[in-house]
């Protein structure tokens, strides 16, 4: 291969394109990384053919290379070394405007972004790979559904296979294997996964924890009785289920929507999201909540919902704090817990939001 790209072009390129690997194909055996970075004339019209899948601001292009000598950064290029032996499949062929290239596979690229970014980051990346949409700043939402040929990139059993066939020493292996225990998959928007990961992440990270969540998860719906009297049910798929049992021992079941308007693919997409929750509302075994662009923009707001949320699946609040709450040493405990969260909130779905 002449050049190859990887890191965060490789990723902002594959999350705005239909899946690179298409079915049937079989994957490409190619593990020769380029000896030096490309030549200033292939830079640019690689750059200008990648322009319209990089976000604004994406002026330097992440290559790999696989010698020391090879490796040097200019403006417009951004060089990584490569000299391990990698698993076939680790780099896909493919071509923009006639202009031939590798890019990194999605598993290899979640283990390069494992030295690159904090670990909750790395957690969106992985949600995004693993995820049911593909980012296009023309559509409403900033994003549209994979649908057909176009599956999702990767999925969190192919990463973690792949990361477990490299060996135990492998530089990140370790970071990006604790990540992905926190990754879930079918995310059919951006949004859904912040909302997600704030709601099921552990408070060290700075989510609240409330439950095991699933993303866009078919369920059953109790839709009262047919004209024999027989309990009639339905199939319905919340976007975010939360599950968790309550001081009791019960299973109690949440399901959160994000409001339609701002992701959903449009007025007749919006129209059956609304009877969709028309539908889950009766169910006396799940408690139905819909988040609009107002709750979830607002942190003030969004977090009375999150505790609509606990409350539902009968939780205690967190974090467990033992003896008086007003004691310095709980009033810090707190205060850092709710630090972290403001900070996950800010940057999956606030003014500070990750760029993909």
């Amino acid at each position: 291969m002449d050049v190859c790209i990887s890191h965060q072009t490789a990723l902002s390129y594959m999350l705005r394109v239909p899946n690179l690997r298409k079915p049937g194909v079989r994957q490409s055996r190619a593990s020769a990384v380029p000896r030096s970075v490309p030549g200033a004339d292939v830079v640019r019209e690689l750059h200008a053919a990648l322009e319209g899948c990089l976000p604004e601001g994406h002026d330097r292009l992440d290559v790999l290379v696989s010698t020391e000598a090879g490796r040097h950064n200019t403006k417009s290029v951004r060089a990584h070394l490569c000299t391990m032996d990698l698993p076939p499949g680790s780099f896909i062929p493919t071509d923009a405007w006639g202009v031939e290239f590798h890019v990194c596979s999605p598993e290899l690229v979640f283990l390069q972004m494992a030295g690159e970014v904090e670990l909750d980051h790395l957690i969106y990346v992985g949600f995004a790979l693993c995820s049911s949409f593909r980012l296009d700043s023309w559509e409403p939402g900033g994003c549209v559904k994979r649908e057909g040929f176009d599956t999702p990139l990767t999925t969190v059993d192919r990463i973690r296979a792949y990361l477990e066939r490299l060996p135990e020493g492998t530089k990140n292996r370790a970071v990006a294997l604790r990540a992905l225990k926190h990754v879930r998959p079918r995310a059919r928007s951006p949004r859904e996964a912040g909302i997600a990961m704030v709601i099921g992440l552990p408070p060290l990270l700075g989510g609240h924890k409330l439950g095991e969540t699933s993303m866009n998860q078919e369920i059953r719906v109790y839709d009262g009785v047919d004209t024999r009297g027989e309990p009639r049910w339905l199939t319905r798929i919340p976007d975010i289920l939360v599950v968790a049992r309550d001081r009791a021992g019960r299973e109690r079941r949440v399901g959160v929507d994000f409001d339609a308007k701002s992701t959903h693919e449009g007025p007749v997409r919006g129209y059956r999201d609304v009877d969709r929750r028309n539908l889950m509302a009766p169910d006396p075994t799940f408690t139905h909540i819909t988040l609009g662009s107002a709750q979830v923009d607002n942190y003030v707001a969004f977090c009375r919902e999150v505790d609509r949320i606990r409350r539902a699946l009968g939780q205690r609040q967190k974090p467990r704090l033992a003896g008086s709450p007003d004691s310095e040493r709980n009033r810090r405990l707190v205060a850092g817990v709710r630090s972290r969260q403001f900070e996950l909130w800010n940057r999956v779905l606030g003014a500070e939001r990750l760029v993909l």
